[in-house]
């Protein structure tokens, strides 16, 4: 199997491309069990830790299979990694996608220069053509893994499938096959319409928003401590399918508007445009708390969170902010913190 990678702290990269030419996307995801020894000679301590993670895999070495990786803007920091990457990851193709801040025409244009020009280095560099019914195809097959991933994910309300199991699910529609993930979806589907819900009552419903959270380990943290992720805005969650890519239109201008109309993630502004997303989330799904998680030196983040703690505070929903490490000691470190937010909500 022949992969392209991205490393994106967004949902911006257009897999349709990758599968029309051939190739498997697959997000990158950290390894919070490593150590940063090699990627500490290109970047300062205060870098997102997250973005130190992949980097660190990269240097190191990437899977075999990977023969090309796509970097977007994401964020500011991510956006400077990617001449590092140019200098430091053995990999045959990078390409820097420079997704637009603003979501106006002009930017709608600029963003469509951009894919074109993605799909024109990609050519070259495999000696292939990508062609629009190829795009089509796929972005069909991808908006079918979207509908079945918004149904699924109304079981965590629903109190009969567990965040964490729903985490996994996003996490291998991201990285694997997507003919073979359609049909894991559908098997997943039927089978948890013959599921109850849970027994606990005293289960706490979250609605889990932040920086990338890729872990799925920290979910089952969260779940020992009492709290069911019921609903979320991240990109390893609901930015992922909450919208669909038009299918009658133009493939490349149905990409790049689908991409400038999804919600807002935690690294983009303005803040109030992502809070009204958030209050839909959390009104819609009747959470009985917000936890904000926000990656070290995640600057957006810090960014964000004075305004999210005074509007939710507003709204008398329980808030809860943790700044942590990417790796798994830093949970067992904030339980007492969690434990607290459980016991007063």
């Amino acid at each position: 199997m022949i992969k392209i990678a991205y490393f994106d702290a967004d949902v911006v990269t257009p897999e349709e491309i990758f599968m029309a030419a051939g190739f498997t996307p697959m997000r990158l995801l950290g390894d919070p069990t490593i150590e940063h020894d090699k990627v500490n000679e290109h970047i300062p301590p205060t870098h997102c830790v997250w973005a130190k993670n992949i980097l660190e895999q990269a240097i190191r070495g990437l899977n075999p299979e990977i023969n090309g990786v796509v970097t977007s803007h994401g964020c500011d920091c991510t956006n400077r990694e990617f001449d590092i990457w140019v200098e430091s990851v053995d990999i045959d193709f990078l390409f820097y996608l420079n997704v637009p801040l603003k979501r106006d025409k002009i930017a709608l244009n600029f963003f469509l220069n951009d894919l074109k020009e993605l799909i024109s280095q990609i050519e070259s560099k495999f000696k292939i053509k990508i062609q629009s019914e190829k795009i089509k195809e796929a972005i069909k097959l991808t908006n079918q893994i979207r509908r079945l991933l918004k149904k699924i994910s109304e079981y965590r309300s629903k109190m009969i499938l567990k965040g964490s199991e729903f985490h996994e699910l996003v996490k291998l529609s991201q990285t694997d096959d997507k003919n073979k993930v359609l049909d894991i979806l559908k098997k997943k589907m039927n089978e948890l319409k013959t599921k109850t819900p849970f027994t606990d009552k005293k289960i706490k419903r979250i609605l889990l928003t932040g920086s990338i959270i890729d872990d799925t380990d920290f979910l089952k943290f969260l779940e020992d401590k009492g709290f069911q992720v019921v609903a979320d805005d991240l990109c390893i969650g609901s930015r992922y399918f909450w919208n669909t890519i038009e299918e009658e239109k133009d493939p490349i201008l149905a990409i790049a508007e689908y991409h400038l109309s999804k919600p807002l993630y935690s690294t983009k502004m303005p803040s109030y445009d992502r809070f009204e997303f958030l209050k839909f989330l959390a009104e819609k799904y009747k959470v009985d708390g917000v936890i904000n998680i926000a990656m070290k030196f995640c600057e957006p983040m810090l960014y964000d969170h004075p305004y999210m703690n005074k509007r939710f505070k507003e709204l008398e929903i329980p808030y809860l902010f943790i700044e942590m490490l990417y790796n798994r000691e830093q949970y067992k470190q904030l339980s007492t913190r969690f434990e607290a937010f459980a016991e007063m909500i």
